[in-house]
């Protein structure tokens, strides 16, 4: 009898093990550093938001704009970028012999800000909006974004905190839904920080959107002089210094961005926090961050702080969901991750 019931708590047992539900485990779909070589790769400097004189002939005097194409050119050599795009408004600056610089050093992107609506860059290509029939002359939001698209751009939202449509979650998540061509948005609007800061606008799209779709980030000037230059820039992490592979880091978020304006903190360093290695161990489900000149790391997942430190064991920590990213803080700025794409299964 005892042997009869001993053999029926063994297969209850056995039975309630192969029905008890399985633990969530967080897994990284999407890693936009997997197969980088930090030994050797390039971190290519860029700014990706530039204006110059140019603006001003679509859009009038009022963009306040003097500098010459070849004095921002300049300035940006000056500074040791590596990556120029010259995105005046509604205008294709380029090439840039046009403007007497013919050896420079840095990358010179094909670019321009389709400003009729709201505002967006395009890069790669040079389809623009009706040229020549003034600001208020527009086939429309929806229409340039095909159009920029049909002609092989690459389409980052521009400031979108300022004003207009893109401001809303609901409506720019609507944009990344329908066209594969706009891979991501300018988080970081230096030019006028506090004004167009969008890192809240950003966790709210990643959080609507994936682990379905991903927006990538970056950082630039929006410099409508050389006195702007130089305070907020996309690092690409390329294998060489070419037009294709800043095009292919720009799809694949191959990339982290910086500023020295952080949101409540006045820089008290010149050199701002950088990203000399990161590490994905998958089998522990940890990421490791190697970084320079920095005070802390903040990890973020849908829009709240979930971890501190160089190192986090994604799949332990409450809060993970959607996505992971990081932000090294220093003294002297902000480093900005691109987002790993998380899926609980």
């Amino acid at each position: 009898m005892k042997h009869f019931t001993s053999i029926i708590l063994f297969l209850a047992l056995a039975v309630s093990c192969r029905q008890a539900p399985s633990v969530p485990t967080a897994t990284i779909t999407n890693d936009p550093y997997e197969g980088i070589k930090w030994e050797t790769v390039l971190q290519m400097k860029s700014a990706l938001h530039v204006h110059t004189v140019n603006s001003t002939i679509e859009h009038g005097v009022e963009e306040g704009t003097t500098v010459t194409p070849a004095e921002q050119i300049a300035r940006y050599e000056e500074l040791g970028y590596d990556v120029l795009a010259i995105t005046d408004h509604d205008y294709i600056t380029y090439p840039w012999s046009d403007y007497g610089v013919s050896d420079s050093p840095m990358i010179s992107i094909k670019a321009n800000e389709l400003s009729k609506n709201d505002n967006m860059c395009a890069y790669f290509c040079d389809w623009l909006d009706l040229p020549g029939e003034g600001p208020e002359k527009t086939i429309g939001f929806y229409e340039s974004i095909e159009q920029a698209g049909k002609a092989d751009g690459i389409i980052y939202l521009a400031h979108p905190m300022r004003s207009g449509s893109i401001k809303e979650a609901a409506f720019s998540a609507d944009v990344f839904r329908k066209y594969p061509q706009v891979y991501g948005m300018e988080v970081l609007n230096v030019g006028q920080f506090e004004r167009n800061n969008s890192i809240e606008l950003w966790d709210q799209l990643l959080t609507e959107l994936l682990p379905e779709r991903q927006v990538w980030g970056t950082s630039s000037d929006d410099a409508h002089s050389v006195r702007k230059a130089g305070f907020g820039w996309t690092i690409f992490l390329t294998t060489e210094k070419s037009e294709a592979a800043v095009k292919d880091a720009l799809k694949c978020g191959n990339s982290f961005f910086s500023t020295s304006k952080i949101v409540d903190t006045v820089p008290k360093l010149d050199v701002t926090p950088t990203i000399t290695s990161i590490a994905h161990d998958k089998s522990a489900h940890r990421l490791t961050i190697t970084a320079t000149d920095y005070d802390r790391i903040e990890w973020t997942s849908c829009g709240a702080v979930v971890a501190t430190g160089e190192s986090i064991d994604y799949a332990a920590v409450a809060g993970v969901d959607k996505y992971i990213r990081a932000t090294v803080y220093g003294q002297g700025g902000a480093t900005f991750t691109q987002p790993w794409t998380i899926e609980i299964k």
